[in-house]
């Protein structure tokens, strides 16, 4: 099965910052980001979160859009297969 772009950056999301629970308790204790070893890299209590996703979308529409990859329609390629001498 293929992943669409939106499933892998969910995925990746998840990966990268999660809810960290307290074992004993089973609370949520923080929202955690994880460095690229999977150890907590920071910890943020529930206004610094709100802060910084704030942040990461004012960031994030700084970006240039990505690169798409256009397809074109088979009846094109029948069309221009059409044409070759």
């Amino acid at each position: 099965m293929t992943m669409t772009e939106e499933q892998w950056n969910d995925e990746t999301a998840s990966e990268i910052v999660d809810i960290a629970i307290d074992p004993l308790t089973r609370k949520p204790m923080f929202v955690a980001i994880f460095d690229t070893q999977g150890r907590i890299a920071q910890e943020l209590d529930k206004n610094l979160a709100r802060v910084v996703a704030v942040r990461l979308v004012e960031l994030a529409q700084q970006l240039p859009d990505p690169p798409r990859i256009l397809r074109r329609s088979t009846e094109v390629d029948d069309q221009l297969r059409g044409l070759e001498p």
